[in-house]
């Protein structure tokens, strides 16, 4: 009785998820995972109507027996084909992979049906386990080792509870080969518990997998919303939370770190002569040539125009004006494409350092920075200057430590 109430609640389970992942994925139609998803619920769908015809028609299938019982032992696997490649999409690995599970299917369905028509329901149904194993061991398997903080618990949920699935598929084959028989006839409790991973995983996966999505959706719109969509540089914002960062490591740990603020010279009069789009292309080339010259550690943003900002940790004063400096020469002689033609041009720099002093805050060392660029700029421009004390008519900002 409590198998045939757990088939109810998932063929039910079923038929309204493929309804509304169908539903989904033809309102997001480029969304290939999700339409692997919701193929995937349908194939179990078309199972379950496969199963409620046996008892609804009167002449006890729909479709002849032996194609309807062959077709029935293909719906699962089909659907956890899909489920895998729904993941592999989502994640991009083991894209490959898919067409193994599509060929484990495929290659199955002539034992099927050859089996629904000589009536070796055991050996059909074990060879239905043994599918299910090897696929939602293998998405286990992708889930787990994939990595990504933004849907590490997704992914974690949902690959603990298909390794989960994958054993008991896995011991309802076992013991077969065994006994010789379904779990079902000497381990019921083998079979109640196989329907009910069954039935968990009709809810459990399609909403942690929606969980996964809306993760990643909310990590990319908190990336956008500090990322400079021109340059793909960090905006003000991006930049105010790396420092923040930095600050915390310095007052933490004493390592010193220097801000620069450059900007590009006679920027306007290359947008008079070219355009806003020659200069948009200029800018998107600088801010490409500009990650190249920094190490990975160090940060780049731009806070508007052609304004840029830099974080280099871990730098004193001269070791920071040396790297200033290279930089300085190498955007001067760095020819930029405008179209088809190249261009030069020159930065200014202004630089700060944390010098060990306490109380320093990031505006402070923005203002410091900006003092030292005006400066730079009040020189004529293709000029870095590093900030001191006679540049604040305030005097000192912060006290030492």
């Amino acid at each position: 009785m409590l198998t045939y109430a757990i088939g109810f609640v998932q063929d039910v389970q079923l038929t309204c998820f493929a309804i509304v992942l169908t539903a989904m994925a033809l309102q997001d139609r480029g969304n290939k995972s999700l339409r692997w998803l919701a193929l995937g619920y349908l194939s179990g769908f078309a199972g379950a109507m496969l199963a409620l015809s046996g008892h609804w028609h009167p002449g006890g299938h729909a479709l002849p027996r032996w194609l309807s019982m062959g077709l029935l032992k293909e719906a699962a696997p089909i659907g956890y084909g899909c489920f895998y490649a729904g993941v592999a999409d989502f994640v991009r690995r083991g894209i490959r992979v898919r067409w193994f599970c599509l060929a484990l299917v495929l290659g199955a369905l002539p034992f099927f049906l050859s089996w629904s028509v000589t009536g070796h329901w055991s050996a059909s149904a074990t060879l239905e386990d043994a599918l299910l194993t090897v696929e939602t061991g293998l998405t286990a398997i992708l889930l787990l080792t994939t990595s990504g903080p933004g849907t590490r618990w997704p992914r974690r949920t949902m690959g603990a509870w298909l390794a989960v699935y994958s054993a008991v598929e896995c011991l309802r084959v076992a013991v077969f080969l065994d006994t010789g028989r379904l779990p079902g006839q000497v381990a019921p409790w083998a079979e109640e518990a196989s329907g009910t991973v069954f039935v968990v995983s009709c809810s459990v996966l399609p909403l942690a997998f929606i969980w996964m999505m809306n993760t990643r959706l909310l990590s990319n719109l908190s990336r956008q919303s500090m990322i400079d969509p021109l340059t793909e540089l960090l905006n003000r914002r991006g930049l105010s939370a790396a420092a923040e960062v930095e600050l915390a490591r310095f007052a933490r740990t004493g390592h010193e770190f220097a801000v620069v603020v450059l900007d590009l010279d006679f920027f306007k009069l290359l947008n008079d002569r070219y355009g806003h789009a020659g200069g948009d292309a200029v800018l998107g080339e600088f801010s490409v040539f500009l990650r190249g010259m920094i190490r990975e550690t160090d940060v780049a943003g731009r806070i508007g125009g052609e304004e840029f900002v830099l974080i280099l940790p871990g730098l004193g004063a001269i070791t920071a004006f040396s790297a200033v400096e290279r930089l300085r020469v190498a955007v001067a002689e760095h020819a930029f494409q405008v179209g088809s033609r190249l261009t030069r041009m020159t930065a200014s720099f202004g630089v700060t350092v944390t010098r060990g002093r306490s109380g320093l805050t990031w505006e402070m060392l923005q203002h410091e920075a900006d003092l030292a660029l005006y400066a730079a700029k009040a020189g004529g421009g293709n000029v870095a200057r590093l900030y001191d004390e006679s540049l604040s008519v305030e005097g000192p900002v912060v006290t030492q430590r």
